[in-house]
């Protein structure tokens, strides 16, 4: 079983995309208002096509997802929980340009894509050696 990375992007709407860049036998995309929904859509579009797929061509293509959200789907997932005030203490980046990653006015660079994954994976590191 080949494991595919799928990227979970969200659009300045606040709706959700799924999709895998990898070059594949058939097209894949799935669409919904959360990032769960849109994950869900995705599964289902990949079981229609691995279907229809093995009845055209008798090839069974048997794949497992890596899902990845870009930094934007990621601040709008979680818009909820982390403040705006808290993401700018924890990755050094101000509010008003978080926002507009938040709102899908702007796109994160690369770097600073970068300075976000970072400070969110070492609270998660942080968070996961909690002992209660």
């Amino acid at each position: 079983m080949k494991t595919v990375t799928a990227h979970i992007e969200c659009n300045k709407d606040g709706f959700y995309s799924v999709y895998v860049p990898e070059d594949l036998p058939f097209g894949l995309l799935g669409e919904g208002d959360t990032a769960e929904e849109a994950k869900q859509d995705f599964l289902a579009v990949y079981e229609a096509m691995r279907e229809a797929h093995r009845k055209r061509t008798g090839e069974d293509i048997e794949l497992q997802f890596d899902f990845v959200m870009d930094a934007s789907a990621f601040l709008q997932q979680y818009k909820g929980i982390f403040t705006l005030a808290g993401l700018s203490r924890l990755t050094g980046i101000n509010k008003a340009q978080l926002s507009q990653y938040v709102c899908g006015t702007r796109r994160p660079s690369p770097r600073t894509q970068a300075k976000i994954k970072e400070s969110i994976q070492e609270l998660a590191n942080e968070l996961s050696r909690v002992f209660i």
